[in-house]
């Protein structure tokens, strides 16, 4: 879209379908020219949204079915005069002579909804949030099939699966049709749109958006900085898995590494597997080591390091850092080694003021890649094999050939509020319900104590478990707006506090809505065990088949962490300090008539440690409201 005179804009990939301009005149330049120069985009279209106003022909849409793939994908910026909810962007609402298909069937991409419209309705339409005014918004629509996804900013932001195909070809208009009427024209300005036969993958639509060739990964926001201790801290959950290029024997050397961002850092996690560890050489290069390769701004040059490049090495046992173009480079850069039961594992800290001079932006791109030498002999200063990650040919003195990655958004929390909030305790030394359904909960057994909490006070529990039996706990009965058999979320803080000396494998659970007496006896159940070959918290429902959902990792005795469920319907995810932890699919679940018990699961496996916060929605929580839930309000951190 950066022609900049004409009747045509010019279709650059190749194929020759040019898209004819209606009315050139019609637009929101100079003297009403299509054409305008933007600040932020540089040569784009523009189109005034008036029933006279330009539109771009762009060929034809081929009949959709619910087995071919496309992709729209395109820069928008909506001008603030647009009033119309169902303008076309992209797309038509006739046929190519200003007449309805019969039936009536249509495909547009609008300022409130992507709409796939066939007999006359719109069930198959996929909703977004609105587009704001006089903002540059990235979109895409991706078709797999019957599956619809769209993507804001990259972001996806909401699925839909089509029920009907459409019968007929149809045009393909940018910025209104032929039909000459207002109410379909839309307003604002248009840039690099690209239409595809085939559904693009993330990592594609963030090339796409990005205007570049290719993205091999995204690096995730780290909302809570991973400790440096060379261990898997959660939050490393978010971030994806990238492999070497093992040799033949992978117990020979073979690996993985991760990288997450945030404010002030990007930190990288090496997991390695090798059967020999060697730290014989004054060079990490000629000894078992991890090279870490940062090209700030991803400027690709395949001259030798300079300016943001750099070649970071880090060899096993050894605390100095070593490499290429890292003088005046190297301050605040951290690292911690631990050894593994099959090799090593090295956690980094690379400090963005050091490695490139400046703060990062989400959206911006970074060269980066990872290699790994195996030296395998004594003595002897050469290595065995090197392992490499992206990059097809080693390259440790060329930018050109890393890996492109960009830096994911940085998350918005956003308040739960009260809309479907069954019930929340704040227990803030007192059992009271604050939702609007009074479902306050009665001291039943023991008496909690109130200790200082993660807002305000808390509760904490004593109880035994099973080694032991009896302890303290609260009970909410049962009542209509708690019989949940939907879509439901519970999220809580909890400490626990239990060791498990006598070995028996102690369980505990902060909360259930479970009663050993009731028939049927329970609905869920949060659980978490002590001393078993692989301890667990969990969430666990009654359904067919029983559902079970866990974190994962066990949780530090005496610190507090907050675990939550949420259930569509369809999937049960669990999250731990804000982080997806595990999905299971399930359905509907039992209902019961047993109260929600805080302080135990209803069978004598009684909480040892403090609870704070319990909330019991009847809907699923987004991420984000999870989020907000454990803590995190902004960046850089909770």
């Amino acid at each position: 879209m950066n022609d900049g005179s004409g009747a045509v804009v010019v279709d650059r990939s190749g194929v020759g379908n040019n898209g004819a301009i209606n009315n050139p005149n019609g637009g929101l330049g100079p003297n009403g020219s299509v054409w305008i120069q933007d600040p932020g985009r540089g040569m784009v279209i523009s189109f005034n949204g008036e029933a006279t106003g330009a539109y771009v022909h762009a060929g034809a849409i081929p009949q959709m079915t619910l087995t071919n793939d496309f992709t729209w994908a395109f820069w928008a910026k909506q001008d603030a005069g647009n009033t119309t909810p169902n303008d076309i962007i992209f797309g038509n609402r006739k046929n190519a002579n200003a007449a309805e298909f019969v039936p009536r069937q249509f495909i547009k991409f609008t300022p409130t909804q992507f709409e796939w419209h066939m007999n006359g309705n719109g069930n198959d339409n996929l909703n977004y949030d609105d587009i704001p005014a006089d903002v540059w918004l990235h979109h895409a629509v991706v078709k797999k099939g019957a599956q619809l996804t769209y993507y804001r900013n990259g972001v996806a932001a909401n699925t839909k699966t089509i029920t009907q195909p459409l019968g007929f070809p149809q045009p393909l208009f940018f910025g209104g049709d032929n039909q000459n009427v207002a109410t379909e024209n839309w307003r604002g300005l248009l840039s690099d749109a690209r239409i595809y036969n085939k559904a693009l993958t993330k990592l594609e639509v963030l090339a796409a958006m990005a205007g570049v060739a290719r993205i091999d990964l995204e690096i995730a926001y780290a909302v809570t900085p991973p400790v440096l201790d060379g261990e898997i801290d959660a939050v490393w959950a978010l971030a994806s898995t990238n492999s070497f290029v093992p040799p033949a024997d992978a117990n020979d050397g073979s690996g993985t590494w991760k990288v997450l961002y945030d404010a002030n850092n990007l930190y990288v996690l090496v997991d390695i597997t090798d059967d020999i560890l060697k730290n014989d050489s004054a060079r990490a290069w000629q000894d078992d080591s991890v090279e870490i390769y940062f090209d700030g701004g991803n400027m690709k040059l395949s001259t030798p390091l300079s300016g943001n490049a750099h070649q970071y090495t880090f060899g096993w046992g050894a605390d100095d850092i070593q490499g290429t173009n890292i003088a005046g480079y190297t301050e605040g850069i951290q690292q911690a080694q631990v050894t593994t039961a099959t090799g090593w594992r090295i956690e980094i800290k690379l400090p963005w003021l050091t490695i490139q001079r400046q703060a990062p932006q989400a959206r911006h791109l970074i060269g980066i890649d990872c290699y790994y030498n195996d030296d395998d002999d004594d003595g002897g200063n050469t290595r065995e094999g090197k392992m490499l990650s992206y990059s097809p040919v080693e390259a440790w003195n060329n930018a050109s050939q890393w890996a492109t990655a960009i830096l994911g958004v940085v998350p918005k929390p956003a308040d739960p509020g009260a809309t479907g909030l069954a019930a929340y305790f704040a227990l803030e030394n007192d059992t009271l319900d604050s939702s609007a359904n009074a479902n306050h909960g009665i001291v039943t057994a023991g008496k909690p104590t109130s200790v200082a909490g993660v807002q305000g006070k808390a509760l904490e529990f004593h109880g035994l478990g099973k080694s032991g039996g009896g302890g303290d706990m609260i009970m909410v009965p049962h009542s209509p707006s708690l019989d949940i058999t939907g879509p439901i979320s519970l999220a809580l803080w909890i400490r626990p506090d239990a060791d498990d000396p006598e070995g028996k494998g102690t369980e505990t659970a902060p909360m259930a809505k479970a009663l050993s007496t009731a028939k049927p006896s329970w609905s869920y159940q949060v659980r978490y065990g002590w001393g078993q070959p692989k301890p667990y918290m969990s969430f666990t429902f009654a359904s067919t088949p029983r559902a079970w959902v866990n974190v994962g990792q066990k949780l530090t005795k005496g610190e507090w962490s907050h675990i939550a469920c949420a259930h569509d319907g369809i999937t049960l995810k669990c999250y731990l300090d804000g982080i997806e932890r595990g999905a299971t699919p399930m359905g509907k679940f039992a209902s019961s008539p047993a109260p929600i018990l805080i302080g135990s699961d209803g069978w004598g496996c009684d909480w040892i440690g403090a609870i704070d916060e319990v909330a019991v929605y009847n809907r699923a929580l987004s991420t984000n409201e999870v989020l907000y839930l454990a803590g995190y309000r902004a960046n850089p951190g909770k």
